[in-house]
């Protein structure tokens, strides 16, 4: 597993720790993570690695474009 690509896209997930900048948080440690993309991820994908910020938050990301 490449712990730099987001296991569900394989973009690059823009992962802090995984580039090597450990003195930085990575992103998600301050973003609100939506539990549907979670569940989108296999028991060994769990905890491995970041996802991207557009997995991250894509059905919230829709579901604030339903609103406008």
């Amino acid at each position: 597993m490449d712990a730099e690509h987001c296991p569900l896209c394989g973009k690059p997930n823009r992962c802090s720790i995984a580039a090597g900048r450990s003195d930085e948080p990575c992103w998600c440690f301050e973003a609100q993570v939506d539990p549907a993309a979670l569940q989108r991820l296999t028991p060994e994908q769990r905890d491995q690695t970041c996802l991207c910020p557009a997995c991250a938050g894509a059905v919230a990301a829709a579901k604030g474009e339903e609103r406008d």
